[in-house]
C-alpha cells in the first residue's frame, strides 16, 4: 500500500519579539540576587575573606587577591605554614570530595608578597600615639592595622628579637627564620617602631607608657603549667617551651637519648620532633587517645612519619633518679570517662600498678600560663586572663589587651584576630560614635555574625563588589552540587629524606595555588558563572554594567529555575512586593 505524502505541520510563528509579552505580571514570587557568607570566612580566626581572594585568584587577579588577603592578615606567609586552618574543616567542599587546601594557597600568596619590595608606609593621618607591649602575633597584628589606619605605633618587647612565640616557640623546620624576619620587616617598614630588649613592668612601665594615648597588652603565655606530680622540679625534668626557646636561641641542650614528652598539643609535637633532630628517641605520653589530641593533625602525622613514638592513655605519676640523674618515669594507665568542660572525655586513672618508662629527660608540654604580675595597672582578671570586651578594652579608659593574656585560643590565627579587634577598639576610642561613623556593634563586623571581624567592614572600603550583601552563612544544602565535578585537592610537597632543621613542608607553587582556587565553590557569592543567564526560560536575566546580573521583572514569571540551579546559593526566591 503506497505511503501517504508527508505534509508539513502548521506552526505558529511570531514575527515580533517575545519581549512584547510581559509575562512578569503572572508571578507572585521573584528571584533576588544576594551575596551571603562562605563558611570558611566565618571559621577563619584571623577574619580573612577567603572566598573573596580565592575568587580573585581564580580570575587571574593576583595583585587584587594579595591586597584582599593583606587587608585582614598581616602574616599570610606565617599562617599558611603554622595555622591549624579551621577554615578547611568548615569548607563545604569537604563534604563533596576534599576541602580546598586554603592554608597552602594562603602560603603561596604570602610568599609572593614577601618576594616583592615593601610597600610605601601608609600616611600618618592622626595625632594619637599607641604603645603595644609584646611583639608576638597579637601585638604585631594590632600595630599593623593601626599603622594602616594612620596612627603612630611603638611596640615594646623584652626579648632580643621581635616575634614572640613565633620566634621562640616554633622550630625552624616549621617556620624558617628568614620568613619570620621578612614578615616582621614588612610590618616595621609601615612606620611601626619596634623596640626589643625592653622589659616594661611596674613603675617603669607606668613612666614609659604615660605619654601614649592608648596601650595594648599582648605579652603572651610563657610559663609552663605544672604537672602536679611529686618530684617534677627535679633534675632532668624541663618545661617544653623553655627547651624550644633554648633551641631557637641557637643552643643545644643536653637531653640524652631517651626523652619523654608529656602532652598532646603543638608544643608537645614541636618538642618531640626537635628532640628527634638531636638524635634522641622521643616518646610522647598523652593521657587521652589520638582522637582527643589538640595538636594539628598534620603535625601528628609528620611526627609519626619521622619516627616519634606515642603512648596513649597514660600519665606520669612519679620519677626515679640515680646519682642525681633521671633514669625512670612511672606511668599510670588511664581510661576515658565522661566529657569534661572541653567537650573531650575525661581521662580517669585505672587502679593498677601502672608501668615504668626509662628516660634521660622529661619535657613537659601540657600548656602555658600567663604572667600578669608585672602589669602596671590593676585590670580585671579571671582564671589568669585579663577580662576584655569585644573590642579588647580591658576595663580601663585607654588600656586594651589581647591574645593569650586575654584568654584567646592559643593559636597564631586567633592572636592575629585579637590584635585586629583591638586595633578597631583603639580606633573606635578615638574616632568612634557619630563623629567617626564607625560601627558600634561588633556583631555587624563578624563574618556570619559570630566569626572573626572584618577590617574592610570596619573601614567601609570593601574592594569586593557585593550584591545585596547579607551576613547569613551558606551551608552545603544551599548549593547545587550537580554543576561541580569531583577533583582532588592539590597537596603540598614534603621532605622525607632528612631530619634536620630545614623546612619540611615545601608547599605548592603559584600555578597549583591558582588551580586550587578554581576548586573553591565560592559559596553564597555570585561569581558570574552565567548559568542563570543560560537557563532562564524567559530570557529575563540581563547583564549588569560593572559585572553581575539583574532580573527583568517585566518578563520574569517567577518560575524559580535560576534560584534552583544557582551552584552557589547566591539567588533566593522572595515574595513579590517584599
Amino acid at each position: 500500500m503506497p505511503r501517504a505524502p508527508y505534509v508539513e505541520p502548521l506552526v505558529s510563528v511570531s514575527r515580533g519579539s517575545t519581549r512584547q509579552n510581559r509575562t512578569g505580571s503572572w508571578k507572585y514570587i521573584r528571584p533576588l540576587y544576594r551575596d551571603a557568607v562562605a563558611p570558611c570566612n566565618r571559621a577563619c580566626p584571623a577574619g580573612v575573606d577567603i572566598e573573596g581572594y580565592m575568587n580573585l585568584l581564580r580570575e587571574g587577579r593576583l595583585d587584587d587577591a594579595l591586597d584582599l588577603l593583606l587587608r585582614e592578615n598581616p602574616m599570610p606567609a606565617i599562617t599558611g605554614r603554622v595555622c591549624h586552618h579551621p577554615c578547611e574543616v568548615g569548607c563545604n567542599r569537604r563534604e563533596y570530595d576534599q576541602a580546598v587546601t586554603v592554608h597552602s594557597v594562603e602560603r603561596a600568596l604570602g610568599d609572593e608578597s614577601l618576594s616583592r619590595p615593601h610597600p610605601a608606609p601608609p600616611p600618618r593621618l592622626h595625632s594619637e600615639r599607641v604603645a603595644i607591649v609584646g611583639a608576638g602575633p597579637a601585638g604585631l597584628a594590632c600595630a599593623y592595622h593601626l599603622a594602616r589606619l594612620g596612627y603612630g605605633v611603638t611596640v615594646y618587647d623584652e626579648a632580643a628579637e621581635a616575634g614572640g612565640l613565633l620566634r621562640q616557640g616554633i622550630p625552624g623546620y616549621r617556620l624558617p627564620r628568614e620568613v619570620l624576619d621578612r614578615q616582621i620587616e614588612r610590618i616595621a617598614s609601615m612606620g611601626v617602631d619596634i623596640r626589643t630588649g625592653v622589659r616594661l613592668a611596674g613603675e617603669k612601665a607606668q613612666a614609659e607608657l604615660e605619654g601614649y594615648d592608648a596601650v595594648f597588652y599582648a605579652t603572651g603565655a610563657h610559663k609552663g603549667k605544672p604537672m602536679r606530680v611529686e618530684g617534677e622540679d627535679g633534675p632532668g625534668i624541663v618545661a617544653g617551651l623553655e627547651f624550644l626557646k633554648a633551641v631557637n636561641r641557637g643552643e643545644r641542650p643536653e637531653i640524652g637519648r631517651r626523652v619523654a614528652i608529656i602532652g598532646g598539643g603543638n608544643t608537645a609535637m614541636d618538642c618531640a620532633r626537635t628532640a628527634l633532630r638531636f638524635g634522641a628517641e622521643p616518646v610522647v605520653v598523652y593521657r587521652r587517645t589520638r582522637d582527643e589530641m589538640p595538636a594539628i593533625p598534620q603535625e601528628v602525622d609528620e611526627a609519626l612519619r619521622e619516627g616519634v613514638e606515642f603512648v596513649f592513655l597514660a600519665a606520669p605519676s612519679g620519677f626515679r633518679w640515680e646519682d642525681g640523674r633521671l633514669v625512670e618515669m612511672h606511668v599510670t594507665r588511664m581510661e576515658l570517662g565522661e566529657p569534661d568542660d572541653s567537650g573531650r572525655r575525661r581521662p580517669v586513672p585505672i587502679d593498677d600498678d601502672g608501668y615504668t618508662i626509662p628516660v634521660d629527660t622529661v619535657l613537659t608540654a601540657i600548656g602555658e600560663d600567663t604572667e600578669l604580675e608585672a602589669l602596671p595597672w590593676s585590670l580585671p582578671e579571671k582564671w589568669g586572663s585579663i577580662i576584655v570586651d569585644d573590642f579588647g578594652l580591658a576595663g580601663a579608659e585607654r588600656v586594651f589587651a589581647g591574645g593569650d593574656v586575654a584568654g584567646e585560643e592559643r593559636t597564631v590565627a586567633d592572636a592575629l584576630g585579637s590584635g585586629k579587634r583591638a586595633a578597631m577598639g583603639i580606633d573606635r576610642l578615638f574616632r568612634g560614635g557619630d563623629d567617626g561613623g564607625r560601627p558600634a556593634e561588633v556583631t555587624d563586623l563578624r563574618w556570619g555574625g559570630d566569626g572573626q571581624v572584618s577590617m574592610s567592614r570596619w573601614r567601609g572600603d570593601d574592594p569586593v563588589r557585593r550584591t545585596n550583601p547579607t551576613n547569613q552563612v551558606v551551608d552545603i544544602e544551599g548549593l547545587q552540587l550537580a554543576h561541580f565535578r569531583r577533583e582532588p585537592s592539590h597537596q603540598e610537597r614534603h621532605r622525607h629524606d632528612a631530619v634536620d632543621f630545614s623546612e619540611v613542608n615545601l608547599g605548592i607553587d603559584m600555578e597549583q595555588a591558582i588551580a586550587e582556587a578554581r576548586r573553591c565553590f565560592n559559596c553564597g557569592v555570585c561569581n558570574d558563572c552565567e548559568l542563570c543567564l543560560i537557563l532562564c526560560p524567559d530570557v529575563a536575566i540581563v547583564r549588569r554594567e560593572g559585572g553581575g546580573f539583574e532580573v527583568d521583572l517585566d518578563h520574569c514569571k517567577g518560575c524559580g529555575v535560576c534560584a534552583e540551579e544557582c551552584p552557589r546559593g547566591a539567588i533566593i526566591m522572595t515574595r513579590e512586593g517584599l
